[in-house]
């Protein structure tokens, strides 16, 4: 992926300066832009251009914009807190698609996870991911992109090897012993409640939404789950019931 600066793409210069979060964000808002410009770059500057001298904000709204066509990642407002989501700017950082959200590319979907995975890495695994119009009555991000968004992100896989399963199925284990420590239970939170529900969907076509929140709906799909095999139905994904998501 090729990281485009402010400084690169020509970002303008209000004269306000950009706000810093006071706390760590705890979630990521995906959204798209729309207009007239055909080229990437241009599309960036018309949105600058139109927050800035339009609307008066301090710079372009969104923290990262990503290309579908290049796969290229734009700096926005970066690190700093953005103006995209309307009451949720002060504790959310915002992505948005460069285009419609209804024609995304493999490349923009991959070009999105890199920029998810910077954000985990820098503020935590915590960080869930929502659509715009999950936050406010709007269109955005599209319907292709908001549907990839509740699907949990998936990317076009090859089909594995079985020396490549093994160790998918090795790794998976060894997460599940953590759970000796600290079961999966209503109210946790991050990647591995992520990867549960992606798993739950596979298995057993929960249809959770993936946004690492275990709440009552992956509980009752923990519950179905556990009632086919001989497992305690607890709900609680502990190495058991981890180990028999990926092995039985």
């Amino acid at each position: 992926m090729e990281y485009v600066s402010r400084h690169e793409w020509g970002a303008l210069d209000s004269g306000k300066g950009l706000s810093e979060f006071r706390r760590v964000p705890v979630g990521v808002v995906v959204h798209h832009t729309t207009g007239s410009a055909k080229d990437p770059w241009a599309r960036v500057r018309q949105h600058d251009k139109f927050h800035v001298q339009t609307r008066g904000w301090n710079s372009i709204a969104y923290n990262w914009l990503v290309s579908g066509e290049t796969g290229e990642i734009f700096e926005g407002r970066g690190w700093n807190r953005g103006a995209g989501t309307k009451n949720h700017n002060h504790n959310t950082i915002s992505i948005s698609y460069i285009g419609s959200g209804d024609d995304l590319t493999e490349t923009g979907k991959e070009a999105f996870l890199y920029v998810i995975g910077e954000m985990r890495n820098t503020y935590g695994d915590h960080l869930w991911v929502k659509c715009h119009r999950d936050l406010g009555t709007t269109y955005c991000p599209g319907d292709d992109l908001a549907a990839w968004i509740k699907a949990g992100m998936p990317v076009q896989e090859d089909q594995p090897t079985s020396e490549t399963w093994q160790f998918r199925l090795d790794e998976m284990e060894s997460v599940g012993l953590e759970f000796r420590r600290k079961a999966l239970k209503k109210g946790a939170r991050g990647l591995n409640v992520s990867t549960l529900q992606k798993r739950l969907n596979q298995r057993i076509n929960a249809q959770l939404d993936v946004d690492g929140i275990f709440g009552n709906a992956t509980k009752s799909a923990v519950k179905e789950f556990q009632s086919m095999y001989p497992i305690k139905v607890d709900g609680v994904v502990g190495p058991v019931t981890w180990r028999y998501l990926w092995t039985v």
